[in-house]
């Protein structure tokens, strides 16, 4: 193992160091923003002297990983990835979308954090419309991207969004006309998860569960232990959907930046709660229940039957799934104004599960594939075009499948017209 030596350099954001080990060059856990308070909106982070060489993943917080010879003046294309979790929880120091194999096709990477939970997504009477104070906090990170990736080698004009799950509710959420700064080019939003109530209509049940008014003040003076246990309070009453995430949904609000939309075929196959329904004999007789309260508004009857036909064990865990991420994904391919692809991940081995597509596209999983995928990220990130036709409803809606196992890819259309005449926008 080669030992990792100190590197410093200089930005706005300050001196900070980091470690080099002759292949990559890492800064972890770099704070981008002041935030005062939990509840309380941030600003930027004044020029200081930082360590970087540790991570600390609890922190709001960035990190960079760059090629271990990468000048200023390199101009290399920028990946900013959001991690997701429910927009509950969730690290900028996670591992599936570690930098190294980025770095070594000459691309620089930034997993960005931000607030989660109530700090990040609850909405108070002062709260300007359509904002959270997660997704500012991201936008404050993008910010601190375009002031200061420059010195890392990277170039703040060329500049790639990736968010998965909640991350690529967020990263859509940027895209939207009123969030829109030019911060980045284009985006990979891999399934984006939006509640289908919004906060308002969930208040008064915070409330309940809180036994507080649900303002600012209120939830500052609430010791944290206790406002975690009315937390989950609150999430147990609202089981079949998001607790908590930006809302409602729409893709025509969204910009004319340049997406790549991708799901997992079999998404939430291993929810528990699926799991368990589908194992009892009366499981299709359940999901007819579940489904209008888990917004299918559409055909009941014609959804399980599409469904059966590509799983018929499994119909709990495929209207999870839908619900929850592939309705979006749809509903986005169909209004997004700007040129957009899709792309839908299966696997031989078992099913294709919510968030197995990351190690391949950032190269941490090893193997043909992920070396195609995180080749097709990289050049993606410097400015080509995915490779296969756009994602449209005039032109069949071409959505290119990805086999994790085999790493073979075909192009198909529309294979998300169950999911799209089951759940109307």
């Amino acid at each position: 193992m080669v030992p990792e030596a100190h590197v410093t350099l200089t930005c706005p954001a300050g001196t900070i160091t980091g470690l080099d080990d002759g292949t990559v060059r890492r800064f972890h856990s770099i704070p981008y923003s002041e935030i005062p308070g939990d509840f309380a909106d941030a600003g930027r982070a004044r020029p200081a002297t930082i360590d970087a060489t540790s991570p600390r993943p609890k922190d709001i917080a960035l990190s960079v990983t760059t090629p271990a010879g990468a000048r200023p003046d390199d101009d290399l294309p920028v990946i900013v990835y959001i991690h997701g979790g429910r927009f509950e929880y969730g690290t900028h120091e996670d591992p599936r979308a570690d930098g190294r194999a980025n770095a070594s096709r000459g691309v620089v990477t930034v997993q960005l954090g931000y607030r989660v939970g109530l700090a990040g997504f609850a909405r108070f009477h002062d709260d300007e419309p359509d904002r959270y104070r997660g997704i500012d906090d991201c936008q404050l990170g993008l910010e601190w991207v375009q002031r200061n990736i420059e010195a890392f080698g990277g170039d703040p004009t060329n500049v790639t969004l990736y968010g998965q799950s909640a991350g690529a509710t967020t990263a859509l959420w940027l895209m939207r006309r009123d969030h829109y700064r030019g911060a980045f080019r284009r985006v990979v939003a891999s399934s984006p998860c939006y509640p289908r109530a919004d906060f308002a209509a969930r208040k008064a049940s915070l409330r309940r569960a809180l036994g507080k008014p649900v303002t600012r003040e209120a939830l500052s003076a609430i010791e944290p232990e206790k406002l975690k246990r009315g937390y989950r309070r609150f999430r147990s009453r609202h089981g079949l959907d998001m607790a908590l995430g930006p809302a409602p949904f729409d893709g025509t609000q969204l910009s004319d930046v340049p997406l790549v939309l991708t799901s997992m075929r079999d998404e939430f196959y291993h929810m528990p709660a699926g799991v368990k329904i589908d194992r009892t004999p009366l499981s299709a007789q359940a999901v007819k229940l579940l489904a209008r309260p888990m917004g299918v508004s559409g055909p009941v009857d014609d959804w399980l039957a599409a469904a059966r036909k590509i799983d018929p064990e499994r119909l709990a865990g495929r209207l999870i799934g839908d619900s929850a991420n592939r309705r979006w994904v749809s509903q986005a391919g169909d209004e997004a104004p700007g040129p957009t692809w899709m792309m839908e991940f299966t696997s031989d081995h078992g099913p294709a599960l919510h968030c197995a597509e990351i190690p391949y596209l950032f190269g941490v999983q090893e193997g043909p594939t992920a070396e195609l995928l995180n080749g097709w990220l990289a050049d993606f990130a410097r400015g080509k075009e995915p490779g296969w036709e756009q994602y449209s409803p005039g032109t069949g809606r071409i959505v290119q499948r990805v086999n994790l196992t085999t790493y073979k890819m075909n192009a198909i259309s529309d294979p998300l017209r169950m999911v799209r005449e089951a759940f109307h926008p």
